[in-house]
């Protein structure tokens, strides 16, 4: 493996739980976060995985709150791409897993409250999820199949605002405004009786965007309802709701359109009306029993409804509706030693999902004649148990095997062409194992072998490049081993924390994105024959005086094709396409008693590819972003006004990258300098 020197001598940012609550701004003592994405919860620090968390006010204090991007900056190894087109949703790579979706988030285990807000085949979306109401971010980097499933090269975890754990309430308001259009607001309100308790949120946003036909306009509801009968049972039953009726999408351009005008849109998006709506909800129970001081379990189900419809820039089966249902469950049972420091868990998660797609022609934005009507069917069953034994003080072993089932099919309704109806079952083992070894009580050293594997989703299904209904033939899921190693380690006093990480991943028939002429924006895929991820992660954070923080992170990306032979072309030894070799971030957060703080960052990029030929070569950048804002208590209320820019120096990037696209049309512009200010306001009571 080809590490460079330097990377040892950085650092990866693991991000404490710090100054979590609005009115506790000090840094004296770095908080122990308790993680759960392990699904055994530990000390953050004492993981044998790489695991990293961010606090309600890191994720919160001065944001813009529209995008989870704002946050997952923070996190090493996390590249995030197209936040600012809310048709094609933000996509998030851990790890080089998930860069190739063509929208949204795929790869990548997405858990809401810790039930799955990722579709069972793996392709999530954040639209219907309002970062004003996220109060905890965790994100598990690696592959996590042993412990998650289908789809899990790494998991994002977020925990929504909790209700009040003492009698009383609150209510806050916050107006946020900005460049190209921006407007939110948002309000909320918790009250916790005796046994009950809830919180609400309602958040409406809009923006016109910087490029042209690149508005959106959404609304989404979330509310949280908890009985707690006695101190060892809890209920708790999670309702949300997104209505987007317009989330247009700008497409990408060439290099000479993207240099001659970066605020243009696609022709052809603008001919067609390109773009989406959706409304989707979800409700959820969770039930977690505790009995003994030894025994805990947790039951969980849900269900969630998305109505969907899109229309891309080309004529033939331009225009695509789809109803989803996906629902499912899960139970979990957990145990310790009574003397021994050990710990087991099992348990069962059955999850199906069920869309009804039909696609028709796209003439110039309005619909024409049909031509694929099909119901898609995925169903997952997945069994595992993992354990965690500490044998010696110095030494703790985990470890655990998951056992997967997937079943697709797929029902033709549009006979003009052909009956393509079929079915598809695989099957899966996904064992792990790794070990902290506690080389004194600031040191920690830590190593895994994890595995996963990906099946197609069923949008990738769908998109036959015979041009016909049915499954796409000969696409297979994607199978990984990887390997890690790390140190952590901390100030006696609290003074600082650090984290180095080394990784090696083999991924055998990596599921690849390309694109046809004439069909702008659909993309297909295909298996390659053999990738590897390679690379490292390092950060700190470090608190030199009271107030004070400084935040770093780096990573050093090494991903490339070790086999891949394609009617194209032979692409090995050629880097994976969208994935920087450099990436990291640097920020400075002051806090001042009198409620003053000032918060500086700087992003930064190095060059990538933009295909699978690495004949589309994208330049890096680096951004600026400032925030300032004054926080102050008034008997029971708090309030807090901000202000700031996003790419304060106005440097040229692109928000976006889409790989292989026809054309040559990879490139959606980022927005220059921006700025942004808000105001809110709570009360407790």
């Amino acid at each position: 493996m080809k590490f460079p020197v330097l990377s040892v001598t950085l650092f990866l940012a693991t991000f404490s739980a710090w100054a979590q609550t609005p009115d506790t701004l000090l840094y004296d003592t770095l908080r122990t976060a308790v993680v759960s994405t392990t699904r055994l919860a530990v000390p953050e620090h004492e993981s044998v995985l790489s695991v990293s968390s961010l606090g309600k006010e890191r994720l919160r204090t001065a944001q813009a709150q529209l995008t989870l991007a704002e946050s997952l900056v923070a996190i090493p190894g996390v590249v995030t791409l197209g936040d600012a087109n809310f048709s094609q949703d933000l996509r998030i790579s851990i790890r080089g897993f998930g860069a190739r979706a063509g929208f949204g988030i795929r790869g990548i285990k997405l858990l809401l409250d810790g039930i799955p807000e990722s579709a069972p085949d793996g392709q999530g979306q954040v639209d219907n999820l309002d970062p004003a109401m996220i109060s905890r971010l965790e994100v598990l980097r690696g592959a996590s199949g042993g412990l998650w499933g289908n789809a899990s090269g790494g998991v994002v975890s977020l925990g929504t605002e909790p209700v009040p754990v003492e009698a009383g309430g609150f209510a806050e308001g916050r107006l946020a405004a900005g460049s190209f259009g921006l407007s939110q607001v948002h309000i909320k309100a918790g009250r916790r009786w005796e046994k009950v308790g809830f919180v609400a949120g309602l958040t409406r946003q809009a923006i016109d965007g910087f490029r042209d036909h690149a508005a959106m306009r959404n609304t989404m509801a979330h509310t949280k309802i908890a009985w707690l009968p006695d101190s060892s049972a809890a209920w708790t039953l999670l309702l949300n709701y997104s209505d987007s009726p317009r989330a247009d999408d700008p497409g990408a351009l060439d290099a000479a359109q993207a240099d001659a005008n970066p605020q243009s849109a696609n022709a052809a998006n603008l001919k067609f009306n390109a773009g989406e709506s959706l409304r989707q909800g979800r409700a959820a129970l969770l039930h977690e029993k505790k009995w003994g001081g030894r025994h805990i379990l947790r039951l969980r189900a849900y269900a969630s409804g998305r109505d969907f419809e899109n229309r891309l820039p080309f004529l033939n089966g331009g225009q695509v509706t789809f109803q989803r249902f996906f629902a499912g469950g899960g139970a979990q049972y957990e145990w310790s030693a009574r003397t021994a420091p050990l710990r087991l868990t099992a348990g069962v998660d059955y999850d199906r999902q069920a869309d009804h797609r039909r696609r028709y022609q796209n003439i110039d934005g309005q619909r024409g004649d049909r031509n694929l009507d099909q119901t898609e069917t995925f169903a997952g069953t997945g069994a595992y148990i993992l354990g965690r034994w500490s044998p010696l003080n110095r030494l703790t072993l985990s470890g655990g095997l998951r056992l997967d089932a997937v079943l697709l099919r797929v029902a033709d309704r549009f006979e003009a062409d052909g009956d393509q109806s079929g079915r598809e079952l695989f099957r899966q083992a996904s064992p792990w194992a790794g070990f902290l070894l506690r080389l004194n009580p600031q040191l920690r050293f830590f190593a895994n072998g994890t595995t996963n594997f990906e099946t197609p989703t069923l949008s990738e299904l769908s998109n036959n490049p015979a041009g016909t209904g049915g499954f796409s033939a000969d696409l297979v899921p994607q199978r990984t081993f990887s390997v890690e190693a790390g140190l952590r380690g901390r100030h006696k006093r609290g003074r600082f924390d650090w984290e180095l990480a080394l990784f090696h991943a083999v991924t055998r028939d990596e599921l690849t994105p390309f694109e046809i002429a004439g069909q702008p924006g659909r993309t297909y895929y295909r298996n390659a024959g053999r990738v590897v991820r390679q690379g490292a992660e390092a950060g700190l954070n470090w608190f030199p005086a009271r107030g004070l923080a400084i935040l770093l992170t780096y990573a050093w990306s090494d991903f490339y094709f070790e086999r891949f032979n394609t009617p194209s072309g032979d692409f090995a030894g050629k880097q994976l396409p969208l994935l920087p070799r450099h990436l990291g971030h640097a920020e400075l957060r002051w806090y001042h008693r009198s409620g003053l703080f000032v918060f500086s960052g700087v992003r930064f990029s190095g060059d990538f590819f933009a295909d699978d030929n690495n004949t589309a070569s994208v330049k890096g950048w680096a951004l600026l972003k400032g925030r300032a804002g004054w926080r102050h208590r008034f008997g029971a209320s708090t309030l807090e006004v901000f202000v700031g820019s996003d790419n304060a120096a106005d440097a040229g990037w692109y928000n976006s990258v889409r790989a292989n696209a026809a054309g040559g049309r990879y490139f959606e512009p980022g927005a220059g300098r921006s700025w942004l200010s808000g105001i809110s306001l709570r009360r407790n009571w």
